[in-house]
């Protein structure tokens, strides 16, 4: 009965974590009376107590186990949305967001720097605004300034140090984030680390330290974090090895560059980079292993404490212990609350089936973190470990060493293709070959060299660690050289997936290879995309939702146009890396026809490069000189140094698939001392369905030119985005009225400091008869060109909505 229950629980916590909103009482009290109904139905009405029923004896059983799931379903979900109600109820209200709030509070992270500033979590002990309760955890960046002036000089800001106590003012934002097809959701992470708030520490307001070290479990697990962390670079310097050995220590993978991390995304041994699942184990496992020996040298003390239970307690101290060096993040926690049921079952007299101990181990991770189905890690690490018992399990005689290890690699390759297409669109081909290497060196070598130099005064041992990283990284970079090494997936229809995953159940039963092969051919719907084709002269418009920022994806049947890219947000992410790349293979586009820049902004340049390091265009269209930084930079990355550079001008157009793409403003020369934003590529792209007008940052003196152009009497267009996001220096009346558009979009960050789009825009839109859309509001907007004269809209807000969106 245990599995069945098991069942349910699963599915009522995933069930809860898809709803729009919590649900009202009203709503429970409807459930609850179709429960009590289900109920009678198929127990109190079972034939001998009422004539004439239709329900045959046979079925109880079955029925009774449906009804358990079903049950136990019901009372997860009751549990989860208790559990999520409470959590929300510590966000920070509405009305306090923005505000100058004097609060105090202990530094519980390891302090994040770099060039903007620095990163810290605090863990609020008072707020001195009484009028706005603070989460009791908020994330705070104190952003490096700069003295205006002839002789600008940097802000003498405090060095923040974990442990600390301080008193700060802060300006506060609920937990927002941006909403994009197959995106990364912000807020979803913040609920499930329990972090009420973020935002910024005013630097003209006082700052005062109250205390330098706060005898507290947090803070001084934080300060031991912080300085094993220092001491690894102190000894290695500031080198790629010592930022993975910070990730493998301390879990602080800040200092690894965006290269390496897509090195070790495009190999699949990302997991190996951080404190995983894997490492951990394998340390409580020495530490049973050890502890387990060492009883056995001394037969009297299994007269005090039974040897298994002393091992099982050294294993589980172990876990503990390497969890709280990696400051007991939510991965983690998940990991060690895994290994911790499966100590307590081990020690135990009585053997249960393995099935029984992953089906505890589940209550026990669901039940103290019911968001961890939101994760894709819980997905990976609870199949990886049923497939795994699923397929080696029932051997007549064990298998070589080698042998083994090789089976496991080939099977938890293939088994979890379906899952990482779902989750990652994308196959690394070279993986089971990289894992192979990478998981005794790193779990075996490399993790307990490095903790034990960093904990102890042992420097050579930090570099032996180093060593043999440095010659793992070697090897995964020569795997990655090869021409197949990486994949990528267009995401599935649901339908496919479920399909594969069939296959993968099929393929694993030990019924002969014949049937094992004939599995693998119900994987062949996952190349099916998940969007339909377009058709000649049909058109869709993607307006990503990347914050303060532009990004555009035009679509016709055969070829895509990226217009802008988004902001870098710091020097290891940008919208590129985080938005737009994932949705290019969300979509299955491998390759761009035309990758617009409209100008020399970091809101619309910064993810450029990004996108073409990793998906080739044909062509640069821009309005950037020569002399640009974006250019410099292009220039590192070999498969995008070469793209023919195209300055666009007022005149120039092309045609895909009978659409039609014109520029109609900048003019071949501008006058001296034109702004940026006024050098802005506006591009209009004409379709049997309708048209969109793509803006960039244009303002009133570019959209005067414009007008008076000869594209000017012939800029009607169904859709357009709001010149500069809406600012006052942009949108004219008269353009408005040429364009005269059914839809405006501004594309603008959640309570943006611009105070983008100014409210007299909106309304000079909405006088007009336009639909203002917005970004920050909407999330990703979609506009389907494919019928009739105006576009289908999909606001992705609205279209996929959680109840953790405040």
């Amino acid at each position: 009965m245990l599995p069945s229950a098991t069942v349910g629980l699963l599915f009522g916590v995933w069930l809860f974590q898809q709803q729009p909103r919590l649900w009202s009482l009203a709503v429970w009290a409807g459930w609850l009376a179709a429960f009590v109904t289900l109920r009678l139905l198929l127990f109190g009405l079972m034939p001998g107590r009422v004539p004439g029923i239709a329900f045959s004896f046979p079925f109880q059983p079955l029925l009774r186990r449906l009804w358990l799931v079903l049950l136990i379903a019901a009372l997860a979900f009751a549990y989860v949305q208790a559990r999520a109600w409470w959590r929300l109820q510590s966000v920070l209200p509405a009305a306090c967001e923005q505000l100058v709030i004097p609060v105090q509070g202990v530094i519980v992270s390891v302090p994040e720097r770099d060039a903007r500033g620095q990163h810290v979590d605090l863990a609020v002990e008072r707020s001195f605004n009484p009028a706005c309760p603070l989460p009791a955890n908020i994330r705070l960046h104190l952003y490096q300034q700069t003295y205006r002036g002839e002789a600008a000089k940097p802000l003498a800001l405090p060095y923040l140090q974990a442990g600390e106590r301080w008193q700060f003012s802060v300006r506060l934002k609920r937990p927002h984030a941006t909403r994009n097809p197959h995106g990364f959701d912000y807020a979803a992470w913040c609920l499930s680390n329990d972090i009420g708030a973020s935002g910024s520490i005013d630097t003209k307001a006082h700052m005062h330290q109250l205390q330098p070290l706060v005898w507290q479990p947090a803070a001084l697990i934080a300060r031991w974090r912080a300085s094993v962390g220092e001491r690894i670079e102190r000894v290695l310097g500031a080198t790629p090895a010592s930022a993975v050995l910070r990730a493998l220590v301390i879990g602080d993978d800040s200092h690894i560059t965006r290269t390496d991390w897509q090195l070790f995304v495009d190999t699949g041994i990302n997991h190996l980079v951080s404190i995983s699942g894997l490492h951990i184990t394998m340390l409580a496992s020495l530490g049973y292993l050890c502890i387990g020996w060492l009883w056995r040298l001394r037969p009297r003390w299994a007269l005090h404490l039974p040897s298994k239970v002393a091992a099982s307690a050294g294993g589980a101290l172990v876990a503990i212990a390497y969890s709280a060096l990696a400051g007991f993040s939510i991965p983690t926690q998940r990991t060690l609350y895994m290994l911790l049921t499966v100590l307590v079952i081990l020690s135990l007299k009585h053997r249960l089936p393995f099935s029984w101990i992953l089906c505890v181990a589940m209550w026990v991770v669901l039940l103290l973190d019911p968001w961890a189905v939101m994760a894709p890690g819980f997905w990976l690490s609870f199949g990886a470990v049923a497939v795994l018992a699923f397929a080696m399990g029932g051997r007549l005689r064990p298998s070589r060493w080698w042998q083994s290890a090789l089976q496991t690699q080939w099977i938890m390759t293939l088994a979890l293709v379906p899952v990482l297409i779902l989750f990652f669109n994308q196959l690394s081909l070279v993986s089971p070959l990289a894992n192979g290497l990478a998981i005794p060196m790193v779990s075996v070598g490399v993790v307990p060299l490095a903790i034990a130099g960093a904990v102890l005064p042992l420097d050579g041992l930090l570099h032996i660690a180093a060593g043999l990283w440095q010659v793992c990284a070697h090897a995964l970079a020569w795997l990655h050289q090869l021409p197949w090494a990486v994949g990528y997936v267009a995401t599935p229809p649901m339908w496919a997936w479920l399909m594969a995953m069939l296959g993968t159940l099929v393929w694993l039963m030990p019924r002969g290879w014949p049937l094992r092969w004939a599995g693998l051919l119900l994987w062949l719907p996952l190349w099916q995309p998940l969007s339909p084709a377009l058709q000649p002269g049909q058109m869709r418009v993607t307006v990503l939702d990347v914050g303060q920022g532009l990004s555009v994806l035009v679509q016709t049947a055969q070829h895509a146009m990226l217009y802008d890219a988004g902001p870098v947000y710091h020097e290891q992410s940008d919208a590129g890396q985080r938005i737009v790349l994932p949705y290019l293979r969300h979509l299955g586009i491998k390759q761009l026809g035309v990758a617009v820049i409209s100008h020399d902004d970091n809101d619309h340049v910064g993810g450029m490069a990004s996108v073409l390091a990793s998906v080739p265009a044909s062509r640069i269209l821009s309005s950037l000189t020569s002399d640009a930084a974006f250019f410099s930079q292009l220039q590192q990355l070999p498969q995008a140094a070469s793209l023919p550079r195209i300055a666009c001008h007022a005149g120039q157009q092309w045609q895909w698939d009978q659409v039609l793409f014109r520029v109609v403003y900048p003019a071949e020369s501008l006058p001296t001392g034109t702004k940026d934003n006024d050098k802005s590529c506006v591009i209009q792209v004409v379709s049997a369905h309708g048209s969109v007008l793509l803006t960039g940052d244009i303002e009133y003196p570019a959209e005067q030119a414009l007008l008076a152009s000869s594209f000017g009497g012939d800029l009607r267009s169904t859709v357009m985005t709001m010149p500069h996001h809406g600012s006052k220096t942009s949108s004219s009346l008269a353009l408005i009225r040429q364009v005269n558009p059914e839809i405006a979009i501004a594309t603008v960050g959640y309570r943006n400091r611009f105070g983008h789009p100014k409210p007299e825009v909106m309304a000079r839109y909405q006088a007009l008869g336009s639909q203002a859309l917005r970004s920050d509001r909407d999330g990703a907007i979609v506009l389907d060109f494919t019928q009739g004269s105006r576009p289908q809209v999909s606001r992705w807000r609205a279209l996929e909505p959680h109840y953790w969106e405040l």
